[in-house]
């Protein structure tokens, strides 16, 4: 028989910093996208469009970035309400 020990406030705690964590790093995004976007207005020529490769590139390793955030944060989300519950259906079974 397996044995094992979970906190639920632990990893409720966990999931709620992964999305404050999550909202920081979208902000931030947001803020870079503006950014780089500005520089298109104020840079022309060869230098500027391969940059701009690298912009591209940069949108889709961000777009798999937020993908697999989203990922972690519903199954820290999923598990800390499975754990709540089963918690409390322990509870309730010996009252």
């Amino acid at each position: 028989m397996t044995t094992f020990h979970i906190d639920s406030a632990a990893v409720d705690a966990a999931a709620v910093a992964a999305r404050a964590t999550i909202a920081r790093l979208q902000s931030e995004i947001v803020a870079l996208h503006a950014n780089l976007s500005g520089l298109q207005a104020s840079w022309t020529g060869p230098a500027a469009t391969a940059f701009q490769g690298v912009v591209a590139r940069w949108r889709h390793t961000q777009s798999r970035l937020e993908s697999e955030l989203a990922t972690i944060n519903d199954a820290l989300a999923l598990a800390s309400r499975q754990y709540a519950d089963i918690e409390l259906a322990h509870v309730r079974m010996f009252q």
